[in-house]
């Protein structure tokens, strides 16, 4: 089973590589679900041998894009690749909470040679279903998904079903909050051919008078138990 896991620091993509990770995500701020990361990050998962795949996402909240940051997501595109990632993790809907067809379109146009995640927008689609078929026809490797649901205990019947209807026309990744406790279970119930997951925890940035902030970071421990989990037979 492949796993994948999703980075946002130097020490993320340091610990991933001690303890044997397929494949990672590259990110940023991860508390809010991750933005597109610095090229200096990319460039380290790169220079370490990871199969990379990048989040392009300019910005938190929803996946409905002006003109100006749908520019953004398609210059970024084009940068990522001549640094040589294997894939991009993108997504966009819009007003109607569908896909975005013609600007999808326009994306995978523009990366004929690596792989294409849709990520967890589509847990935010008004028909799943439609969504599902329109992405294996637009040729997208793979969607990253908690299973139409908050997360991926609440979306495990929906995980089935998506794994089921995809039939093997696409790779279903189960992400969102999969944790210790529940990786397991995850991969017993829904047989994943990949398992997508951040082991972080939260922690506190306030040594300044005037700004302070809270971050998920990697914990060490947590990655490696849990990787430790997937590779039990």
């Amino acid at each position: 089973m492949i796993v994948e896991i999703c980075v946002s620091s130097y020490e993320s993509l340091m610990l991933a590589h001690k303890y044997g990770a397929d494949r990672v995500e590259i990110c940023q701020n991860l508390s809010c679900g991750g933005l597109t990361p610095s090229l200096g990050l990319v460039q380290y998962s790169l220079d370490l041998g990871f199969n990379t795949q990048v989040l392009i996402r300019p910005r938190s909240g929803d996946f409905c894009y002006s003109s100006f940051e749908k520019e953004q997501i398609l210059d970024e595109l084009v940068l990522y690749q001549k640094l040589g990632i294997q894939g991009a993790v993108v997504g966009a809907l819009d007003k109607d909470r569908k896909l975005d067809i013609p600007f999808l379109k326009q994306i995978r146009i523009l990366t004929p040679k690596i792989e294409l995640t849709f990520h967890k927008a589509f847990d935010d689609v008004l028909n799943w279903k439609v969504a599902l078929e329109n992405l294996i026809t637009m040729k997208f490797n793979r969607i990253l998904t908690a299973g139409y649901a908050i997360n991926v205990d609440e979306g495990m019947k929906n995980l089935k079903d998506i794994i089921s209807l995809s039939n093997g026309r696409i790779e279903i990744l189960p992400g969102g909050g999969v944790r210790e406790k529940n990786i397991r279970d995850i991969i017993d119930t829904i047989h994943p051919k990949g398992i997508h997951f951040s082991a972080t925890k939260e922690k506190s940035h306030e040594n300044s008078n005037f700004y302070s902030s809270k971050s998920l970071q990697v914990d060490d421990s947590t990655l490696q138990k849990m990787i430790l989990l997937c590779r039990k037979q």
